[in-house]
């Protein structure tokens, strides 16, 4: 019996039996020792002292005898209706309990039917598959539950096909311009010259930074990214940051300005992964800011200084509202016309996402009308060096030889 319908209905049947069953006999042996209780007090109040002497005389099992002897057929014809009355009573309960039973069984085993039939067309590659929701008990959460789940599969097989796809757009146009520049130049169309040259390995380069940051994002999303946490100063981090593309933004007429005020904490992160990050998002804001606009790095401490944050602003044209949400994922552009060369690989912000994230802090993208973009993170704060406020750190004004420049002391 492998079907939980029938199981149900069995289990239910065989209480339902047992119980009318027990119910019956207890029942018939209550009725016919309550009737014969009555029997014999009305013949003893009939016979008097006269029963009460044949008792004494003739003894408990001989009065017993007597007593059923007195039972006439109008008696027993009253305690066999009573008892064929009580099992066509069990009879009936018995059949309306199956009735019950199968309609319960049915209303349990049919979402699970339906979830096991959505389950095995979602194992075919039918993501689509949704079942109803008929009630609100456990068999409703569990429809529910099973809707959720199904919605992100099949947003998570949408992503997958999309990425593949991304992917091998984003390698064959680098590939392709290698490939041409060197048949090119094995064809003898074009010269082989250090511009040539420069040129191809540009591409190996763009190519390079695209499979990194790709291996970057995988072993993040995976949980396996090494991080190496440390103290560390961001706003320093943000100034050396910025200074690798100074020359980007003097060249494009753009103001890179970096504003890190003295009170903003120390962080626990590893320094190259968020020199990463800052990067990421400093390329991003110079490449969509026109002549004469200004990116702007800004850090600034949580109020109860557990966390400190980073925002990069720009000036350029904003982000539209409806992709605002969608920023972070991987290989998106609002601009779906914009060329590689001009919009990146698409991956950049994805990979700012899932660091920041790996160091358990969180990142997020605001863009009011007219205003242009900016792109927030926060980093949790290094708690092993921090002091009450207004109070110095321990190893405060000492160097690294442990001299105290305050006292003059070591």
């Amino acid at each position: 019996m492998r079907s939980l319908q029938f199981k149900l209905l069995g289990a239910f049947l065989a209480v339902v039996l047992v119980a009318v069953t027990v119910l019956g006999l207890l029942v018939g042996r209550a009725t016919s020792g309550a009737f014969g209780n009555y029997l014999a007090g009305r013949e003893t109040s009939e016979l008097g002292e006269m029963g009460r002497m044949m008792d004494e005389m003739m003894g408990s099992a001989a009065s017993q005898q007597m007593m059923e002897q007195m039972v006439g057929p109008a008696e027993r014809a009253y305690l066999s209706a009573v008892e064929s009355a009580l099992w066509l009573a069990g009879g009936l309960a018995a059949l309306a309990a199956i009735a019950l039973g199968l309609l319960l069984a049915r209303r349990i085993t049919g979402p699970l039917r339906d979830l096991t039939s959505a389950a095995r067309r979602m194992a075919d590659g039918d993501y689509d598959q949704r079942v109803p929701v008929r009630s609100q008990d456990e068999l409703g959460d569990l429809a529910a539950a099973f809707n959720m789940m199904a919605e992100a599969v099949g947003h998570q097989e949408h992503l997958r096909r999309r990425m593949a796809a991304d992917i091998a757009h984003e390698l064959r146009n680098p590939l392709a311009i290698v490939q041409g520049n060197l048949e090119a130049m094995l064809d003898g169309i074009r010269p082989l010259s250090r511009d040539t040259v420069a040129d191809i390995h540009e591409e190996t380069r763009l190519l390079s930074r695209l499979i990194s940051d790709l291996r970057d994002l995988s072993l993040a999303e995976a949980g396996q990214l090494p991080l190496e946490r440390t103290p560390t100063d961001l706003g320093a981090l943000a100034r050396a940051s910025a200074g690798r593309f100074s020359s980007q933004a003097e060249e494009k007429g753009v103001h890179l300005e970096v504003e890190a005020p003295d009170e903003v904490p120390e962080a626990d992160v590893d320094p190259d992964r968020i020199s990463q990050v800052l990067g990421n998002l400093v390329d991003n804001a110079l490449r969509h800011t026109s002549r004469e606009g200004e990116v702007t790095v800004r850090l600034e401490p949580s109020e109860g200084r557990e966390t400190v944050r980073v925002a990069v602003s720009d000036t350029g044209p904003g982000i539209p509202a409806d992709h605002l949400p969608n920023v972070f994922e991987r290989f998106y552009r609002a601009d779906r016309a914009r060329a590689r060369s001009s919009g990146g690989s698409g991956i950049g912000l994805a990979v700012v996402k899932q660091l920041v994230e790996a160091h358990g802090g969180r990142v997020w993208a605001e863009s009011p009308s007219g205003e242009g973009a900016s792109f927030g993170l926060s980093l949790p704060a290094d708690k092993t060096i921090q002091s009450p406020a207004g109070q110095p750190r321990p190893d405060e004004g000492l160097s690294q030889n442990g001299h105290d420049h305050r006292t003059g002391k070591a």
